[in-house]
């Protein structure tokens, strides 16, 4: 009796601890913002000025009525440095660009206290939901002028990642912008020869592709 009764303590500890884990990564993907939202980002990062304020406000009203997640936070954060940016005067450029900083950090400690297994992750962008807000920190890191002191965080954010056998089994036409950004990291951190490895790896996965063959342009004046 006391080995069935053991027994069944061990299951409903067992099932309580699915139900949660499920539980929090439905809430998480319920939370993440839109792929649209994430797509207007992209083309707000790529140049389209327009768009910045825009990508904010949706994200702002996102963080407020549903929650915070790592991916909210990442993105709000990165698109206040777009502000920053954008801003005219140096102290909003200063202002909007350090508050955002925080507001990433806060998506990487919030990932760091609720960790969550690969296979329960929302896929955002063709990436699992931690895996592409990871990405998005190191790139914004990375991109940034010396004076806010974050470009190593972020090279150090890129070494991790690519280095996560899971990340190299994601989907090539996800990850190659990963690689793209983290090989000009590698370049501006004069680590040529971790830049070289990157590409091999860019070739690998997908020569003819057109991150594959900017990252070659880019290594082919060392």
């Amino acid at each position: 009796m006391m080995v069935s009764q053991s027994r069944s303590i061990k299951a409903l500890k067992l099932a309580s601890t699915f139900i949660a884990a499920f539980a929090l990564s439905s809430n998480l993907a319920l939370a993440n913002p839109s792929e649209r939202t994430l797509s207007q980002f992209n083309q707000a990062a790529q140049g389209d000025s327009g768009l910045v304020d825009t990508v904010y406000g949706e994200l702002s009203k996102q963080l407020e009525e549903k929650g915070a997640t790592p991916v909210t936070l990442v993105y709000l954060g990165s698109a206040e440095t777009l502000q920053g940016r954008e801003a005219f005067m140096p102290w909003n450029k200063m202002k909007f660009t350090e508050r955002g900083l925080a507001t990433i950090q806060k998506g990487l400690d919030l990932m760091a206290n609720q960790p969550l297994p690969l296979q329960e992750q929302q896929r955002l962008q063709g990436l699992p939901e931690y895996q592409l807000a990871t990405a998005m920190a190191a790139t914004t890191f990375t991109s940034l002028p010396d004076m806010f002191n974050h470009f190593e965080r972020g090279y150090e954010l890129y070494l991790s990642l690519l280095d996560e056998p899971s990340f190299s089994q994601q989907p090539f036409a996800a990850t190659s912008w990963i690689y793209r950004y983290a090989i000009e990291a590698a370049l501006r951190a004069e680590d040529v020869q971790q830049a070289k490895i990157w590409l091999a790896q860019m070739e690998q996965l997908g020569d003819s592709n057109l991150e594959t063959q900017t990252a070659k342009a880019l290594l082919a004046k060392y």
